[in-house]
């Protein structure tokens, strides 16, 4: 509700539902129900590790998910050490069931070296199981002078990089992300109109989902970027 609140208030939309907004927790809710799915094997059964806040927790719990991870507990160490690595025993995430069916990562502000290494040995562990990115924002603005705050790309990549995995987008730019829409609303690319404020995933979100963008100075991509690019690639 907090979302919707927010977004209402930004977009003056007293009348704005909960059902007409799609979350990238719930792109990665929806992506896992469906894989699963088809393999026979419903939610519930699904044991799943998070790096990400307490509002991803409660959208995969909403799915029936069984959710570790997530924020870190007062009192939780920051570091491991090779011996707390080597003695760690995982009861805590793989619990009764002793499996991890999935790996989702979102933005943490609390990410540390600890998180890393719990994830990358359950990725280990258990090779079946998916390595999922709400996104892959390499970098946020903040502050009058656009210092750049690291996004969910950096986690993803340190993920990815010590796992040799590579993770699955169901955010922008990737077509997970398209399909939902349009199944779930009744989109037709052809007739949607795509806003953002970023080139490297709104606008190219827009450009490979079949739709017009539109791209609004507000954010990453600014009016000295588009001067920087000139002409560009065709990806740019």
């Amino acid at each position: 509700m907090d979302l919707r609140d927010k977004l209402s208030n930004i977009l003056d939309c007293p009348e704005l539902r909960e059902d007409q907004m799609v979350s990238l927790s719930y792109s990665a809710a929806r992506y896992l129900q469906k894989t699963f799915e088809k393999r026979g094997v419903p939610m519930e059964d699904l044991n799943i590790h998070v790096i990400g806040t307490s509002g991803l927790c409660d959208e995969l719990r909403n799915f029936g998910a069984t959710i570790t991870g997530g924020p870190s507990e007062d009192g939780e160490p920051s570091s491991m050490s090779r011996a707390d690595l080597a003695s760690y025993s995982f009861a805590k995430e793989e619990g009764t069931k002793g499996k991890i069916d999935a790996v989702v990562v979102g933005l943490d502000n609390d990410f540390n070296y600890r998180k890393l290494c719990i994830a990358n040995v359950l990725l280990q562990k258990h090779p079946e199981a998916l390595l999922i990115a709400t996104n892959e924002d390499a970098y946020d603005l903040v502050g009058s002078d656009a210092r750049h705050l690291p996004g969910n790309g950096s986690l993803v990549k340190a993920i990815e990089c010590c796992s040799q995995r590579d993770a699955i987008n169901v955010g922008k730019p990737s077509k997970i992300l398209a399909e939902l829409l349009s199944e779930e609303h009744g989109l037709n690319p052809a007739r949607t109109l795509f806003v953002g404020d970023r080139l490297d995933t709104d606008i190219k979100f827009g450009k490979d989902g079949g739709m017009q963008s539109a791209l609004v100075l507000t954010g990453c991509t600014t009016s000295d970027t588009l001067v920087d690019l000139d002409v560009g690639t065709d990806d740019e």
